[in-house]
């Protein structure tokens, strides 16, 4: 399912909606897990070995976004097979809620 494809169906779960009011309502959703993801972000620092993950977003029964520190490790060029260095970073995980997770 692409954008498009998805505020369709939100228009059509919001009887009587526009297509205009039903991406409005998608990108508010977007807007507000971004900020809250830059947010936790922000309590993760890449220097601290022992930092846990940072919750941003937590929705019941669907599941809940993180962000999480990334290791500095060597990784190997595909092409060449030459070994090369991979920066400590950030990155956002995402873990399915039970009742989600039922539903497949």
């Amino acid at each position: 399912m692409n954008k498009a494809e998805l505020v369709a169906e939100i228009q059509n779960n919001l009887d009587g909606s526009s297509k205009a009011e039903a991406e409005k309502a998608l990108s508010a959703v977007l807007s507000s897990i971004k900020t809250a993801v830059k947010k936790a972000g922000k309590e993760v620092k890449i220097s601290d070995k022992d930092a846990k993950d940072a919750v941003a977003i937590q929705l019941v029964g669907f599941g809940s976004f993180s962000v999480t520190r990334r290791n500095a490790r060597t990784g190997i060029n595909p092409l060449t097979k030459a070994p090369l260095k991979i920066k400590a970073s950030k990155a956002v995980k995402f873990k399915v809620g039970a009742g989600l997770k039922e539903q497949l």
